[in-house]
């Protein structure tokens, strides 16, 4: 029986196989013909599909895993076909160890999109826990038994798959719309499997049902198939977006994606207090002509991860220029802005370079501006641009906010009212 969430060889099957009689005459057997052409035709259609989508996109592994899952499961579906012509155990075994095949590799492919894994060693324990289950059966008891062992076997392992693969309050509707559509899947396998202990028809090639059951199972493979290529082509687009969007040197926002970003935020007109901080590394020119660029570069680096580390995760960061920087915060005043302007100075002022003489000191100086959104980003930068101005006019090595600044000590802010 399957080994695979979608059919396998059944009680039925392995009558044929074993007697080498054709139990479903010829109209019944052209039937299986149309039945094969149609699994085969939709499964080979499912694994292309991965199979593109991993030269065309990122080229994630689980892309490939679940390719594989979906061509394993070809083939067995190939061999099942030919048990109705041929007397050989040995192709029983291969159809039904490939089936379970297909099983292992769809569940480690659908936690691999997760970030998770089952790893090899489960995988491979799986692997030979139910095949030797197979044919334990296969030899001491007989294929109804097997078919059930089997399948509740597979029944557990993709349950614990999705034990793995839970869905949380935060997750994508791609991640929510696949995992609801691989338990409508496992639900249709359980009551197919354990129906069986109520009526054969449910094995049988010839029934309605079981042809009904093929077909649903496999559109909803299907349906699961577009679900997953949605969500990664989708995934791709946001990784170039922001491969586009990001400076490759300090991992902030280029000035584009700030703009971008910016300009997302004022078109929702959205009514709220914001800040913004631009900051500029002190005499950055001379340690870039003194030292050379890769020294330059190394300040830089370590300054964008300052600011990714000393913000919040809904701020805006960018590089706006070769050596200046901004954060745009929602709902921060200006109290905690100035705060958080003082933390990322003197995170740099004691951050220590190799390549750096111990005479040009790296520090930088900050301007802070809070306005109410109303008054456009425009007013808001000015003010923050004059705050700056101010920083650097005073000695540089400080905070200084808004736009009317007073003398203050390195180290000290500067607060006027807007």
């Amino acid at each position: 029986m399957s080994g695979r969430p979608f059919s396998g060889p059944t009680d039925r099957f392995d009558r044929v196989a074993l007697k080498g009689e054709d139990a479903c005459g010829v109209d019944g057997h052209r039937m299986t013909i149309m039945q094969l052409l149609m699994l085969l035709g939709g499964l080979l259609i499912l694994a292309g599909s991965f199979i593109v989508a991993w030269f065309t996109g990122v080229r994630r592994a689980y892309l490939l895993v679940l390719s594989s899952s979906f061509l394993v499961l070809a083939l067995a579906f190939l061999l099942t076909f030919f048990l109705g012509s041929f007397r050989s155990r040995g192709l029983l075994l291969s159809a039904n160890g490939l089936f379970i095949v297909a099983q292992i590799l769809f569940a480690e492919g659908l936690l691999q999109r997760r970030g998770k894994t089952f790893g090899i060693a489960f995988n491979v324990t799986a692997f030979v826990t139910l095949f030797g289950l197979y044919c334990l059966f296969e030899i001491y008891g007989t294929a109804f038994q097997r078919t059930i062992v089997i399948n509740a076997g597979l029944v557990v392992l993709m349950a614990l798959a999705m034990l793995r693969f839970w869905i949380r309050r935060d997750d994508t509707i791609h991640d929510k719309l696949i995992f609801w559509t691989i338990i409508a899947l496992g639900v249709m396998h359980c009551l197919r499997t354990f129906g069986m202990l109520f009526t054969g028809i449910i094995v049988d090639p010839n029934s309605i049902f079981w042809q009904a059951t093929q077909i649903y199972i496999l559109m909803i493979a299907m349906i699961l198939t577009i679900e997953i290529l949605a969500s990664h082509f989708v995934e791709s687009l946001d990784r170039l977006n922001t491969l586009r969007d990001r400076d490759q040197l300090t991992g902030v926002l280029n000035r584009e994606g700030f703009e971008r970003a910016l300009a997302g935020f004022y078109a929702e007109r959205s009514a709220a207090l914001v800040a913004l901080t631009l900051l500029d590394l002190d005499k950055f020119k001379i340690t870039n002509d003194t030292l050379g660029h890769p020294a330059g570069d190394a300040v830089l680096r370590a300054f964008g991860e300052i600011l990714l580390k000393e913000t919040r995760a809904t701020d805006v960061v960018g590089r706006i220029g070769g050596d200046e920087f901004a954060i745009f915060s929602v709902g921060l005043d200006r109290q905690g802005a100035c705060a958080m302007a003082e933390r990322i100075r003197i995170h740099l002022a004691h951050r220590h370079f190799p390549d750096v003489a111990e005479h040009l000191e790296t520090t930088c100086s900050i301007g802070v501006a809070t306005a109410r959104s109303e008054r456009g980003y425009e007013v808001l930068y000015r003010m923050a641009d004059n705050a700056l101005y101010g920083a650097k006019r005073l000695g540089r090595n400080r905070v200084v906010a808004d736009s009317a600044p007073s003398a203050v000590e390195p180290g000290a802010v500067s607060r006027v009212g807007v």
